[in-house]
């Protein structure tokens, strides 16, 4: 939440100068909608689509660990009530057990750094970077010094020439 805040400010603080700069004619602005580029682009389309997947599977993954422990414990509490000393102990070192190797895999599957974050990025960075090429292609056509992501600077307005989400999204498909 904090870091949020702060790359907003940061975008904020860029956007403000940027705005700044040309109303004193030295800079020239365009910004793009990456929500379109991502919905647009049959690449970002497919590669959202496989990570969907990859996490619904991790999902189902985590449901049937879940279940399984919801399981145990009704298990364990209908021991406890009967008073079955024995298999009561089992419940309880089996519920350890596998509470134990849940939150491994909650931590190891959808912590910081676990496998869905590191597939993601792996899969993404390849339609970020090309996402770049096309951002720099457009403004170089275009004289633009800068193209700002609306997504992290939230600007009140911004006027519908400044947009070059078309133009990007032509080039992305391009550069294919």
């Amino acid at each position: 939440m904090k870091r949020r805040m702060v790359v907003q400010a940061a975008g904020l603080a860029v956007l403000l100068l940027a705005f700044a700069a040309t109303a004193w004619g030295q800079v020239q602005v365009g910004t793009v909608d990456l929500e379109r580029i991502r919905t647009e682009n049959p690449q970002f389309k497919k590669a959202l689509a496989e990570i969907d997947e990859m996490v619904a599977k991790f999902e189902k993954q985590r449901d049937s660990q879940k279940d399984e422990l919801d399981r145990l414990s009704t298990e364990l509490r209908d021991s406890e009530s009967r008073g079955f000393r024995g298999s009561t102990d089992n419940l309880r070192t089996e519920i350890q057990e596998k509470s134990q190797s849940f939150q491994q895999f909650m931590q190891e599957t959808f912590g910081k750094d676990g496998i869905i974050e590191k597939n993601s990025s792996e899969q993404l960075r390849p339609m970020y970077d090309k996402l770049a090429s096309a951002a720099k292609a457009v403004a170089k056509a275009k004289g633009l010094d800068l193209i700002l992501d609306l997504e992290q600077v939230n600007p009140l307005f911004v006027a519908d020439r400044l947009d070059v989400t078309n133009s990007i999204l032509a080039e992305m498909a391009r550069q294919n």
